[in-house]
Protein backbone atom coordinates (compact mmCIF):
# COMPACT_ATOMS: atom_id res chain seq x y z
CA UNK A 1 0.00 0.00 0.00
CA UNK A 2 1.51 3.46 -0.82
CA UNK A 3 0.56 5.90 2.42
CA UNK A 4 1.21 9.56 2.13
CA UNK A 5 4.38 11.19 3.39
CA UNK A 6 3.69 14.47 5.43
CA UNK A 7 6.59 17.24 4.83
CA UNK A 8 7.61 17.07 8.28
CA UNK A 9 8.78 12.99 8.06
CA UNK A 10 9.88 13.84 4.32
CA UNK A 11 12.19 16.80 5.65
CA UNK A 12 13.82 14.08 8.80
CA UNK A 13 14.50 11.18 5.98
CA UNK A 14 15.95 13.77 3.60
CA UNK A 15 17.93 15.29 6.47
CA UNK A 16 19.57 12.00 7.83
CA UNK A 17 19.97 10.90 3.90
CA UNK A 18 22.24 14.22 3.05
CA UNK A 19 24.37 14.06 6.11
CA UNK A 20 25.44 10.51 5.90
CA UNK A 21 26.20 10.58 1.92
CA UNK A 22 27.74 13.95 2.99
CA UNK A 23 29.95 12.46 5.54
CA UNK A 24 30.75 9.69 3.51
CA UNK A 25 32.23 11.18 0.15
CA UNK A 26 33.67 14.36 1.60
CA UNK A 27 35.06 13.31 5.69
CA UNK A 28 33.48 12.85 9.17
CA UNK A 29 34.74 16.67 9.91
CA UNK A 30 31.61 18.19 7.85
CA UNK A 31 27.98 17.95 8.86
CA UNK A 32 24.89 19.36 7.27
CA UNK A 33 21.45 20.26 8.38
CA UNK A 34 18.80 21.71 6.04
CA UNK A 35 16.48 25.17 7.43
CA UNK A 36 12.81 22.83 8.18
CA UNK A 37 11.03 26.68 8.49
CA UNK A 38 12.54 27.12 4.42
CA UNK A 39 12.11 23.36 3.21
CA UNK A 40 8.73 23.51 4.95
CA UNK A 41 7.48 26.84 3.15
CA UNK A 42 9.15 26.02 0.11
CA UNK A 43 6.49 22.73 -0.07
CA UNK A 44 3.58 23.76 1.28
CA UNK A 45 3.54 27.94 -0.25
CA UNK A 46 4.10 26.56 -4.05
CA UNK A 47 4.46 29.50 -5.81
CA UNK A 48 4.87 27.96 -9.67
CA UNK A 49 6.65 31.45 -10.63
CA UNK A 50 9.00 31.44 -8.10
CA UNK A 51 12.09 28.81 -8.75
CA UNK A 52 12.60 26.75 -5.26
CA UNK A 53 16.12 27.09 -3.31
CA UNK A 54 16.69 25.91 -0.01
CA UNK A 55 18.89 26.48 2.72
CA UNK A 56 21.38 24.54 4.41
CA UNK A 57 24.29 24.82 7.24
CA UNK A 58 27.66 23.23 6.91
CA UNK A 59 29.42 22.64 10.11
CA UNK A 60 32.72 21.85 9.81
CA UNK A 61 36.31 21.24 11.75
CA UNK A 62 38.59 22.84 9.23
CA UNK A 63 38.45 25.64 7.36
CA UNK A 64 37.07 24.78 3.64
CA UNK A 65 38.17 25.73 0.34
CA UNK A 66 36.05 27.48 -1.97
CA UNK A 67 36.61 24.54 -4.30
CA UNK A 68 35.16 22.03 -1.75
CA UNK A 69 32.50 23.60 -1.26
CA UNK A 70 31.51 24.07 -4.84
CA UNK A 71 32.01 20.59 -4.69
CA UNK A 72 29.68 20.12 -1.73
CA UNK A 73 27.13 22.46 -2.81
CA UNK A 74 27.07 20.66 -6.16
CA UNK A 75 26.72 17.17 -4.26
CA UNK A 76 24.25 18.18 -2.18
CA UNK A 77 21.69 19.68 -5.23
CA UNK A 78 22.06 16.71 -7.10
CA UNK A 79 21.79 14.73 -4.13
CA UNK A 80 18.75 16.18 -2.35
CA UNK A 81 16.68 15.95 -5.71
CA UNK A 82 17.32 12.48 -6.29
CA UNK A 83 16.33 11.63 -2.80
CA UNK A 84 12.75 13.99 -2.72
CA UNK A 85 12.18 12.26 -5.66
CA UNK A 86 12.65 8.77 -3.96
CA UNK A 87 10.77 9.54 -0.90
CA UNK A 88 8.22 12.00 -1.72
CA UNK A 89 7.39 11.91 -5.48
CA UNK A 90 3.81 13.16 -5.02
CA UNK A 91 4.90 16.55 -3.85
CA UNK A 92 8.01 16.76 -5.80
CA UNK A 93 10.07 19.63 -7.69
CA UNK A 94 13.00 20.78 -8.27
CA UNK A 95 15.40 22.17 -6.18
CA UNK A 96 17.30 24.79 -8.22
CA UNK A 97 19.63 26.23 -5.78
CA UNK A 98 20.73 25.80 -2.42
CA UNK A 99 22.22 28.42 0.68
CA UNK A 100 24.90 26.97 1.99
CA UNK A 101 26.36 28.91 5.45
CA UNK A 102 29.09 27.62 6.91
CA UNK A 103 29.72 27.71 10.97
Amino acid sequence: MNYPISISESYVLINKVLNTLVRRQFGKQYSIRLNSLCFISNRTNNFYLQSCSDKITLKTIKPVTLYKLVSIKDFLLFNINSALMCIDYENYFEVVDIEITIL
